[in-house]
């Protein structure tokens, strides 16, 4: 329960909890203690110390809180909250020996809810270590603490490329290509290493905001080995080769950037059905929506399945016709007809793009605009409740409408034949109504 004003933490306990989790240095903090105000207040001294650079304002108002042990995990100390959603919360964080920034992801503990997800969850990321490439974002660590899982990744300055165009506008078709392209070689580093990524789509790809000068902005895939985490089988559910599966009957994925054989089974989708999110993505980045629009996921789901494909040129004029046959090979609803790995991809996207090689893309176009302080927004008052990551309660802030690509969602076939028979119940009492009142 948040404190309040009333019950603020004193200045003592403060000052005890910064040395006890070890989050300001003690020279530094005795430093500036020295030039504090004398019988400052807790709130006094958290504004001292962050006006001195020392503390965050997230570190600050969970201080005032009494949170100090939520802000050191492991050999981790926690600065920002830069992100959450359903796989769980992003923090920036820092090594405490090495004095490196990391990415730091606190699953959502109904992701690690059992022996069986849990084992999963460390083979998933012992695979992911494996990959090394400039187009991947490097796994660093993976652990738990306190009964937290938790990936530690590489810190990528810069936006998602979903949070870009929401915020931009479609991107120049040359830009959206080149930044494909990436994406086709980090995909096709994974291929050779055996794994797929399952959930390829634009919130999934950053960009990094600090680029050479002369060179396109580099983006990296995020969240490899994530995908498969949800839907772990319950314990009892037992596999004659001793492997982890995940249920048959669950869809993972996007819907908005879904292959129909993902939709289908998670069995039948390999690095071809990673090609087609690809290709959805692409459509996204230079037309500013996603394919199929639709209010339902299994709307969307079915459109991904029956409908035509849609050409990025009759939604944004100037788009020539080698992107439009780029997106409809990459989003071809036979895997056959699709392109068979990566590879093949990247060397049809530099065609597409007209261009040599990558150097030749627009660079004032490639790289966003970084926000002065990404955490502005964040934390607007001290005396905001703050929940610890180890808690799934829900935070006082007020939420707000989401934008963009609906979130990830997950549907089982018994879920979706519940929604089919309701359906057809519903036309088959229109056509009964329609019928009575012609022949009445």
């Amino acid at each position: 329960m948040a404190r309040t004003e009333s019950s603020e933490i004193t200045a003592d306990a403060f000052l005890r909890h910064i040395r006890d989790y070890r989050i300001i240095p003690e020279s530094s903090l005795n430093r500036a203690l020295a030039n504090a105000p004398s019988g400052a207040t807790a709130k006094a001294l958290a504004t001292h110390l962050l006006d001195s650079k020392l503390l965050t304002r997230f570190q600050g108002a969970r201080l005032l809180q009494g949170q100090g042990p939520s802000l050191r995990l492991g050999q981790y100390l926690l600065l920002e909250e830069i992100g959450k959603g359903g796989m769980g919360r992003v923090f920036r964080a820092e090594h405490s020996t090495m004095g490196r920034v990391v990415a730091l992801k606190i699953l959502s503990s109904d992701l690690v809810n059992s022996p069986r997800a849990k084992e999963f969850f460390f083979r998933e990321r012992r695979a992911a270590s494996q990959l090394t490439h400039p187009n991947i974002v490097t796994a660093f660590d993976a652990n738990e603490v306190a009964g937290a899982h938790f990936l530690v990744m590489e810190m990528v300055e810069g936006p998602n490329l979903e949070k870009l165009v929401r915020e931009r506008g479609p991107l120049p078709y040359q830009v959206a290509c080149e930044y494909v392209r990436q994406v086709a070689t980090g995909l096709d580093h994974a291929f050779e290493q055996g794994m797929v990524h399952r959930d390829i789509k634009p919130s999934n790809i950053l960009l990094k905001s600090e680029t050479e000068p002369g060179k396109a902005g580099l983006v990296k895939i995020s969240d490899f080995g994530l995908a498969r985490l949800a839907p772990i089988r319950a314990e009892n559910a037992g596999s004659n080769h001793g492997t982890i599966m995940v249920d048959e009957n669950t869809i993972i994925g996007t819907p908005d950037y879904l292959a129909p054989e993902q939709a289908k089974s998670l069995h039948q989708a390999d690095i071809r059905s990673d090609i087609y999110s690809l290709g959805c993505t692409l459509f996204y980045l230079v037309t500013g929506r996603v394919p199929y629009p639709g209010t339902k996921g299994l709307e969307k789901i079915i459109k991904h399945s029956t409908d035509a494909i849609p050409k990025p040129s009759s939604l944004v004029p100037g788009i020539p016709p080698e992107v439009d046959a780029l997106v409809a090979k990459m989003m071809a609803k036979d895997p056959a007809a699709r392109f068979q790995n990566p590879k093949e991809a990247a060397i049809a996207i530099t065609s597409a793009m007209g261009v040599e090689d990558a150097t030749s893309v627009p660079v004032a176009l490639a790289i966003p605009q970084v926000e002065a302080n990404p955490f502005e927004a964040f934390q607007s008052t001290w005396n905001e409740a703050i929940v610890t990551p180890f808690e799934d309660k829900p935070s006082t802030t007020p939420s707000r409408a989401p934008k963009g690509p609906v979130p990830k969602a997950v549907f089982t076939h018994g879920q979706a034949l519940a929604i089919a028979i309701v359906a057809l119940a519903m036309v088959a009492s229109a056509m009964v109504f329609a019928l009575r009142y012609l022949v009445g």
